[in-house]
């Protein structure tokens, strides 16, 4: 068992809460590593700044405590092999998950849910600990059954260059092949008004940028040569494309910025989108330590 880096999932007891749960404990199994199950409770109070104290206290932790109880036996009925590991912690969700994800291998959320008694509202937030987190960050939604490749978009960046090796590195411990696409968006550029319309073959430029993604993605393949890939250049907007061919995937990967600022600079736009609408789990593919990043990733 590999006690250094635990998968580190986030709970709340609700129905995505539970396929997050669940999905992590798959990985965890995978990977042969402790899973780390947090439920962040706390109480909202009219007295502003003042933590819970006496009685309300005393229900909150005993509330969270049997929650805890209950998700460790549901993962050992769903995977008695798995080596478990609970905590109830109180403080904000997002503030909790992202001081337990400081050292994980892996950080896993649900994409909604709640429960009444721990106040954990993961659908609020998941996306902050996507964007801000200081592992790779996976967003449990659509089907999770282990069918299809590992999706990834890639765009010459640096980030995409490292959402490419982690893709190559997941498509290897799952035994599938890996799909990247280049989404080529027209016009490229907008053309200012009164200005002369540009004239470019829009074929060559596609076929160019598919070019320049092909050798991006063998190189990446380097570190991975038993796994198998392709590389596909597409027309059409970047998240549009990637949130279809994400129903034949088991897996999509993206890049991240870095840290610190707005969300839509840190994750991209597409990231972003991702989040609402990918059809299998999206997996964010951060900076270690906090580096950042200027490059504008898929």
């Amino acid at each position: 068992m590999n006690d250094d880096r635990a998968v580190v999932v986030g709970a709340d007891g609700g129905e995505r809460s539970t396929q997050a749960v669940r999905w992590a404990a798959a990985e965890a199994v995978r990977r042969d590593a402790p899973l780390r199950v947090v439920v962040a409770y706390y109480w909202r109070t009219p007295l502003a700044a003042v933590a819970p104290a006496g009685e309300l206290a005393e229900a909150a932790r005993r509330s969270a405590d049997r929650l805890v109880a209950d998700i460790a036996r549901e993962v050992f009925a769903v995977r008695p092999e798995a080596d478990v590991r609970t905590e109830a912690v109180q403080g904000h969700p997002a503030e909790v998950l992202l001081t337990a994800g400081e050292d994980a291998a892996l950080l896993v959320l649900g994409t909604r849910g709640r429960h009444a008694t721990v106040g954990a509202v993961l659908g609020s937030v998941s996306q902050q600990v996507a964007v801000h987190a200081r592992c790779p960050v996976v967003v449990v939604r659509g089907r999770t059954d282990p069918t299809g490749d590992v999706l990834v978009g890639v765009d010459g960046s640096e980030p995409s260059d490292r959402a490419l090796a982690l893709a190559f590195d997941e498509a290897r411990q799952r035994g599938c092949g890996l799909v990247a696409v280049r989404a080529v968006e027209t016009p490229l550029v907008p053309v200012p008004v009164g200005a002369p319309p540009l004239v470019y073959d829009t074929a060559e430029v596609q076929r160019a940028l598919t070019e320049q993604a092909v050798e991006q993605v063998a190189r990446a393949s380097e570190r991975c040569p038993d796994v198998r890939w392709e590389c596909h250049g597409v027309a059409g907007d970047a998240a549009d494309v990637l949130v279809e061919r994400s129903q034949r995937a088991q897996l999509t990967v993206v890049g991240s910025r870095g840290h610190g600022g707005f969300a839509g600079l840190l994750l991209g736009s597409v990231g972003l989108r991702l989040l609402h609408r990918a059809h299998c789990p999206v997996m964010i593919a951060h900076l270690p330590g906090g580096v950042q990043e200027p490059d504008e990733p898929m």
